[in-house]
């Protein structure tokens, strides 16, 4: 039995790609160059070849930024194409998981978001990313669609190699203190993908997410403490303090009392999570 992960060269798709060939299970990654997004009517062919039994789209527009100027590439890409995909995998009888993100809430919430509450997007990168659960729903009633935030790992750049490598630099850092979310480790993510598509729970959206939460600030002050660096080099500030294209959700904690009640494994708190990660994650920072 196949697995195809789609978005190989991504920071999760790398760990998914790792853990699977670790549990002895038969993996084939792509990327832009195998299967290229921004080609839609191309995907279905493509896929066809590959023969999959079970199949996870890790792949995306992540530039958040840049998306605002170029929402027509972040809608066929995190749009158009998941659609596509969703299509081929209910055709073809595989199991699928398409991951998506925080960002498709507009951050004003006190309380945890649950996956029924109401969307509102507030830049075109969240925008484009409801599009693609819209489509996927759409042509997929089977899908598995896994909303997650704050995502980190080993591989690729991220928060905590791009903080790690200014207090290792002795620079004074000001992060933000108003943006709350759940860290949420590659290792744990790419395990619960696995979950949930050997589990076969109900389809649909599910949060997926490291449990509790904390401010941007609080995770680089930990990330400070691991490197037994001075954390007086944190300083807290706010979002208006770093004024950015794309809006950014103030308030990204997501419920993951579903993935629970579907007798799935809640995901350990950030703060153990980060404890397990650090050494792997840090040490090519």
């Amino acid at each position: 039995m196949t697995w195809v992960v789609l978005g190989k060269n991504g920071q999760l798709g790398q760990e998914l790609i790792y853990l699977l060939r670790s549990q002895g299970k038969k993996v084939v990654g792509t990327d832009r160059e195998e299967i290229d997004f921004t080609k839609p009517e191309e995907i279905y062919d493509k896929l066809e070849k590959l023969e999959p039994k079970f199949l996870v789209n890790c792949g995306a527009y992540t530039q958040v930024d840049k998306a605002e100027e170029e929402p027509e590439i972040s809608n066929l890409i995190n749009g158009i194409a998941p659609g596509a995909i969703a299509k081929f995998a209910l055709e073809n009888y595989v199991s699928f998981v398409h991951i998506s993100t925080d960002y498709v809430f507009d951050g004003n919430s006190k309380i945890a978001y649950k996956e029924e509450d109401q969307t509102n997007p507030q830049s075109v990168y969240g925008k484009s990313k409801l599009l693609g659960e819209q489509e996927v729903i759409e042509r997929n009633p089977t899908a598995y669609i896994l909303r997650t935030a704050w995502v980190y790992g080993e591989h690729g750049n991220n928060f905590p190699k791009v903080i790690s490598k200014k207090l290792r630099n002795n620079e004074s850092l000001n992060v933000v203190n108003d943006q709350i979310g759940s860290p949420t480790w590659t290792f744990d993510l790419a395990s619960a993908i696995i979950e949930v598509l050997e589990k076969q729970p109900n389809p649909g959206i599910y949060n997926v997410t490291n449990n509790e939460h904390c401010s941007w600030f609080e995770f680089a002050q930990e990330i400070a403490k691991t490197l037994e660096i001075d954390s007086t080099l944190v300083s807290p500030t706010d979002s208006k303090s770093f004024i950015r294209p794309a809006p950014r959700p103030s308030y990204s904690v997501l419920s993951n009392k579903k993935w629970k009640d579907a007798g799935l494994t809640p995901l350990q708190s950030w703060q153990d999570a980060w404890k397990k990660a650090a050494q792997t994650v840090l040490i090519n920072s």
